[in-house]
């Protein structure tokens, strides 16, 4: 990885920099037509010339410049030596780099890696459509003595004019039209050429995945990432394949349906997309829906249906997920889904829960009670019960999870007044500063909450962490809810009361967060935040400086977003935000 990134910074400065004899651009061409067949893999951008710029004006940048560790930076050696080269460089070119950038990837990137026979790392093309013909001529006209007179660059030309510069370490770069190719592999590079020359050759764009990819994704975004998923492990001699039962029960809980469609799909493909109001990535795959759900079915929602439930929208919230998988199946099939000797830890917490939970069977009594969705959320809590605040404030966590039938909110109750019970013994023996509590029920909006009462109040303006926690329970429109906070519990009885959307995409998963709640949060602890850094030997300039820093980069988007959805034909991923 590390020497392709190499080849990459050098073929975007080094190569730039070489190519004269432009011609007018070329017409509008697809990239992946001009990349030789047989890639492993495939990178597209477009438009980078303006991130670039946009990067340079933004305030994550001049934080940067700000830094305590730049402005350390600038008083080394090292330092000196960059900015004499820069300048060295950008008076050579009659441009500042910035605006070098700008102009040189304005237009499309295209990288395609190869299989390199006898070698592990990848065979590298790079394909450049430059964005201003104009700026490159302007360059090349300033280097073009410094090209010639160099015996470092062999020069030679190609039929169709074509210019072939071979640098040092056997790196070529050719240049033709509006055009620039780079690569180690001189013959590859040939291939490519022969392409942007009219030349009839098989390409990218004629592979079925990559065909498949497209007709999914779409053509239209700011990056491209297409995996030949096939031909990764055939190179690599390395079959993609589940095995027939996992060795770690949380990763079958989590991954196991996904896992198997991967091992089938023709291709994995991302996209990368970013504007003025947000940014979005989508990933991929494609495979036998159908046959999955018969093995997996407790793990995928139903396609063309809402799948998971909404995050409750409470005030203050933080962040929270929500996730498909029937874990009454999962479990009842878990012999088959895992590795024998896991059987052992099973049977050890079917014992536990069996005191809880007498007479009943954990497998065909209490798992099956649960419903496919699962929800955890953390949302901002205040302190009025208290006369004083604890001295780190916590937000308030909510698990939530559907119940097969509403009356079995009664099983989970009894496990929740038991958890509280064994908590307050536990807390006794240890000696913690915590006033005891007994068990308590309030009625909030006609719902009955379970709680816990302090017998005497906790005195003091600070107070232990411990009472970031007040634990409730409840039953509310068939679905359980646990929370760390009464306040919480309370505005979650409110919000769940509602009807809800129906007409929401499909998501087999739902992660949300809101960075401007968690930002608050960072504020009301900053001292012992900033206190924790400078512990670990950072002063207290940098520790202030990497806050600041972090948290205006925070405040700076409005909601993020990760959700994975159920197709038809395969499964996506999608990571999405909006800017504030």
């Amino acid at each position: 990885m590390k020497k392709i990134c190499f080849s990459l910074v050098r073929f975007s400065l080094v190569g730039a920099l070489l190519s004269g004899g432009l011609a007018l651009a070329a017409a509008k061409r697809s990239l992946a037509g001009s990349m030789p067949f047989g890639a492993l893999a495939y990178i597209e951008a477009e438009g980078l010339g303006a991130k670039v710029r946009q990067l340079q004006k933004s305030e994550f940048y001049a934080d940067i410049l700000k830094s305590p560790q730049y402005k350390e930076f600038e008083s080394t050696g090292d330092y000196t030596k960059m900015w004499a080269g820069r300048t060295m460089v950008e008076t050579l070119i009659g441009m500042d780099l910035w605006t070098a950038a700008e102009k040189l990837l304005g237009g499309q990137l295209a990288l395609g890696f190869y299989p390199k026979k006898g070698q592990v790392e990848p065979e590298t093309l790079i394909l450049l459509r430059v964005g201003d013909i104009k700026a490159l001529k302007k360059i090349h006209g300033r280097l073009k003595p410094f090209i010639w007179l160099s015996d470092e660059i062999e020069r030679s030309e190609l039929p169709g004019g074509v210019e072939l510069f071979k640098l040092e370490n056997n790196f070529f770069v050719a240049t033709k039209d509006a055009w620039i190719v780079g690569s180690e592999d001189r013959s590859l590079l040939l291939k490519s050429v022969k392409m942007l020359g009219g030349q009839a050759s098989k390409s990218i764009a004629q592979d079925d995945s990559y065909k498949k990819f497209l007709q999914k994704m779409g053509d239209k975004h700011l990056g491209k990432v297409f995996v030949n998923i096939p031909a990764y492990a055939k190179q690599y001699n390395q079959p993609i394949e589940v095995p027939g039962k996992l060795d770690n029960g949380g990763v079958s809980f989590l991954f196991h349906g996904i896992m198997e469609l991967f091992a089938g799909s023709p291709y994995l493909g991302v996209t990368v997309d970013s504007g003025e109001k947000g940014f979005s990535g989508v990933s991929a795959i494609e495979g036998n829906m159908e046959a999955a759900r018969k093995k997996y079915g407790w793990f995928f929602s139903e396609p063309g249906t809402p799948g998971t439930r909404d995050i409750p929208q409470v005030a203050g919230l933080m962040g929270g997920f929500t996730f498909h998988r029937n874990i009454g199946s999962w479990y009842r099939n878990r012999e088959k889904l895992l590795e024998e000797r896991l059987m052992a830890g099973f049977d050890e917490f079917e014992s536990g829960l069996g005191n809880v939970f007498p007479g009943q069977d954990v497998g065909e009594d209490i798992m099956p009670a649960l419903g496919s969705t699962t929800t955890f959320l953390a949302a901002k809590q205040t302190f009025e019960h208290f006369e004083g605040e604890p001295g780190v404030k916590l937000p308030g966590f909510a698990l939530i999870f559907d119940l097969d039938k509403p009356e079995n909110g009664a099983l989970f109750q009894l496990l929740f007044q038991t958890i509280v019970t064994i908590t307050n013994i536990t807390s006794a023996e240890q000696g913690l500063n915590r006033e005891p509590s007994v068990m308590t029920a309030v009625v909030h909006k006609g719902v009955p909450i379970n709680t816990i009462q302090y017998l005497r109040p906790p005195k003091g303006k600070r107070l232990n962490i411990s009472y970031n926690f007040m634990p409730c329970a409840a039953t509310v429109n068939g679905r359980f809810v646990f929370c760390t906070s009464l306040q919480l519990c309370r505005a979650l009885v409110e919000e769940m009361s509602k009807p809800q959307d129906k007409t929401r995409v499909n998501r087999n998963l739902n992660f949300e967060l809101y960075p401007g709640a968690l930002a608050g949060l960072a504020k009301t602890n900053r001292n012992t935040l900033v206190a924790q850094s400078i512990q670990t030997g950072k002063t207290a300039k940098q520790a202030n400086w990497e806050f600041d820093t972090l948290l205006r980069l925070v405040e700076s988007i409005d909601v993020a977003r990760f959700s994975t959805s159920v197709l038809r034909d395969g499964f996506q991923i999608k990571f999405e935000g909006k800017w504030k």
